[in-house]
């Protein structure tokens, strides 16, 4: 059996598992509530806006590294022997698997070129957390999805 970077990183899946990852990244945008929705919203837009591709290129840029963090996940399942498929060992882990991934978006926010989209990030960075955590079931989704030995294209959410 493959691992879930080999997966995941297919060829055939990248593209697929990018086009889904911004779309949930767009629906835990939308479905942001309150002040901190407002500035999440608003940030969001003005950067989609300045550069409509952006949010693609950067899920694809931080995709590797992302699932590098997963893989390490996959191997502590397995390790662990856990009951279950990995989607459910990455919700019951919820909380390190946001960290893990937050990790990866706070380093390369210290090194990007996009100083907008870095100052955007930094200012709602204390919320990032509770987002990514809230998101990792529709993210386990995906990868159990996409993490098949025989990947097949389906409707996002």
């Amino acid at each position: 059996m493959a691992s879930i970077s080999d997966r995941l990183l297919a060829p055939e899946v990248r593209p697929l598992l990018v086009d889904d990852c911004v779309k949930l990244i767009d629906h835990a945008v939308k479905s942001t509530k309150g002040f901190t929705g407002i500035a999440v919203k608003g940030a969001y837009s003005s950067v989609k806006m300045i550069k409509p591709r952006f949010v693609e290129g950067v899920v694809d840029a931080l995709l590797d590294e992302w699932v590098e963090k997963l893989a390490g996940f996959e191997k502590e399942h397995a390790e662990r022997r856990v009951a279950g498929p990995l989607s459910a060992y990455l919700v019951q882990e919820r909380v390190r698997v946001s960290e893990a991934l937050i990790a990866v978006t706070d380093a390369r926010a210290e090194t990007t070129k996009h100083k907008t989209a870095a100052k955007f990030y930094h200012r709602l960075r204390p919320s990032a957390l509770a987002h990514v955590e809230q998101s990792i079931p529709e993210l386990a989704a995906l990868v159990e999805k996409y993490g098949q030995d025989a990947p097949q294209a389906v409707a996002a959410p």
